[in-house]
């Protein structure tokens, strides 16, 4: 485990979760031994990544102590593609 105390998710694309991609569901694996685990939300618009903690939230599977609403992340996908 390395010493590790809290760890992140991969970037999940708001959007996508709502729409229920399985590679987004994938993305909120967590490992046994991980202690505290958040979940990067990525968007560009706040409703959405809001929908997409409430999501997470009411999910038996996902268990997240916190979220990182991501609103200015600068990759394409989300500056360009509008994801």
């Amino acid at each position: 485990d390395f010493g590790m105390e809290v760890s992140l998710s991969e970037m999940v694309y708001a959007r996508s979760l709502l729409r229920g991609s399985p590679v987004e569901q994938a993305r909120l694996r967590r490992w046994e031994g991980e202690q505290i685990f958040g979940v990067q939300i990525a968007t560009n618009g706040v409703t959405e990544g809001l929908e997409a903690i409430r999501k997470l939230q009411e999910s038996s599977s996902a268990t997240v102590q916190f979220c990182d609403l991501n609103c200015g992340c600068p990759i394409y996908d989300v500056t360009r593609r509008g994801l």
